[in-house]
């Protein structure tokens, strides 16, 4: 395969202008020690802020790689305003020496889902995908000080490590019976009709290779039965980390899963029995994960902790806009991430907030935010809201879209009528742990000694910012019909 004639360099100018910023931040901490550490987060999202207009502003707009940027220099942004945990976590209070690196690295990841949202093959979707995994590695254990990064950094490696062999072994068999890396319906039909030489065993061997490349995939979206690492990781990791993961590493994992799935889209018609193999596997993979991550989350008191299986739930909304592959699949998942990224991130915002000033991830830190900070606990409950789907906010939106993809599934494939009540299900249960937080701040009254929150600048920004979009683009279409 010759890579040049398969990409353009301009392709990856994006990723290039992120990696070389990276390498100027990290060349800068080690020779201009005297700059504070604090400047290098503002230029690295200054950065990423600059790199998704002209993902956004293109011929093509790349809706992933937009998510991606946005959410990547919103996490750098967070951990401009986590410094003081940051100091005491890596160097000791005070310090900041070690903490330059930790503002560069969430841009060599975001250069890796740049380059994943081009790949046109196996080796560069693959070799995209372990520049995000490795980093994000290093990124959970960084907090050296801190047994539960230093944990989370461990099993993420451990579990991460599993999960690429998994791909790669998917990759390998499926070159052994295709004869190629390219992914695409060509390929696709060509490998399940046996090849030139129309050989079952060569179409059984292709279903061997998407079975384990898809296992691979769901490990990185989180889906079951691959999600084991998120809720230790998302709360041992630093809360930067955390939300990079929760969202950047998540937007990777599902264009991994589109590039996968989409080829598929022309086989996956009623009278097909493979089609009904595939949907049936996204069904019940779909299922577990919205039991798993929702019903997970119920007793959960550390917030971190609640959103890692929030995670795990979100996802099993995303995996139903599978079971009706076209390619309008993309522009649906590109949505949802859109909107669980702009919740999800004000949701680790407050977290972070919290955590600083009252030294505790736990639900029971936010207790009277209501009566001590009112506008602060208004924009949280914005985004709490949209994640479990309250009308009039684009998280509702998203979710009632999924529920209307499987509901037109049904009516294709009657037999997934098992579905749509484990959908209703779960999405209750959202609203009872998500809404647990709400409870703390409007009905739980603040100790003697809470002090009203003291909301730094770029918090309150990304608060506002957040709020204001959620309800934006969740009442816009009711605006447009009216």
């Amino acid at each position: 395969m010759n890579i040049v004639s398969t990409y353009t360099w301009c392709q990856f100018a994006p990723a290039f202008a992120l990696v070389g910023l990276a390498a100027l931040l990290i060349l800068a901490d080690a020779l201009l020690p005297r700059i504070p550490k604090r400047a290098y987060a503002l230029i690295g999202a200054l950065g990423t802020f600059i790199t998704t207009y002209f993902l956004w502003n293109g011929t093509h707009a790349n809706l992933f790689g937009a998510i991606a940027t946005i959410s990547t220099g919103l996490a750098i942004l967070l951990a401009f305003d986590y410094k003081k945990i940051s100091c005491e976590s890596i160097a000791g209070a005070g310090n900041e020496e070690g903490t330059g690196e930790f503002y560069a690295l969430p841009l060599v990841a975001c250069a890796g889902i740049l380059c994943l949202t081009q790949a046109r093959d196996l080796i560069m979707l693959f070799v995209s995908l372990e520049v995000v995994t490795l980093t994000s590695y290093v990124l959970a254990g960084y907090f050296r000080r801190n047994q539960g990064s230093i944990e989370a950094g461990i099993k993420y490696l451990v579990l991460g490590a599993m999960s690429t062999g998994i791909l790669v072994y998917g990759i390998a068999w499926y070159f052994g019976m295709t004869g190629s890396f390219n992914m695409n319906t060509e390929v696709v039909v060509s490998a399940l009709s046996g090849g030139v030489a129309g050989s079952p065993a060569l179409a059984i061997g292709f279903m061997m290779s998407i079975a384990l490349l898809f296992a691979g995939a769901f490990f990185k979206v989180g889906a079951a039965p691959m999600h084991v690492w998120i809720p230790d990781v998302y709360q041992g990791a630093p809360t930067p980390t955390t939300c990079f993961l929760a969202v950047a590493s998540k937007t990777a994992g599902f264009v991994v899963l589109c590039a996968l799935a989409l080829p598929f889209a022309p086989i996956c018609i009623p009278g097909s029995l493979l089609g009904k193999c595939i949907v049936w596997a996204f069904g019940i993979v779909a299922a577990a994960t919205l039991l798993i991550g929702n019903l997970g989350a119920l007793r959960q008191t550390n917030l971190k902790r609640l959103l890692g299986y929030s995670s795990i739930g979100q996802a099993g909304f995303i995996l139903v806009f599978f079971l009706n592959l076209s390619q309008d699949t993309m522009t649906l998942v590109g949505a949802y991430l859109a909107a669980y990224a702009l919740a999800t991130t004000a949701a680790f915002f407050a977290i972070a907030m919290v955590r600083t000033q009252r030294g505790s991830e736990e639900i029971a830190a936010f207790r009277g935010l209501a009566k001590t900070n009112p506008r602060t606990a208004f924009l949280i409950t914005v985004s709490f809201a949209s994640l479990a789907g309250v009308p009039l906010t684009m998280g509702f939106m998203v979710k009632f879209s999924s529920f209307i993809i499987c509901v037109g599934s049904i009516y294709q494939w009657p037999a997934l009528c098992w579905l749509l009540p484990i959908m209703v299900i779960t999405a209750a249960a959202g609203f009872y742990y998500y809404f647990k937080v709400l409870r703390a701040m409007y009905w739980e009254k603040p100790l003697a000694s809470d002090k009203p929150l003291q909301v730094p600048v770029c918090t309150a920004a990304v608060l506002t910012a957040c709020a204001i979009m959620l309800i934006y683009l969740g009442t816009r279409p009711l605006i447009m019909l009216g």
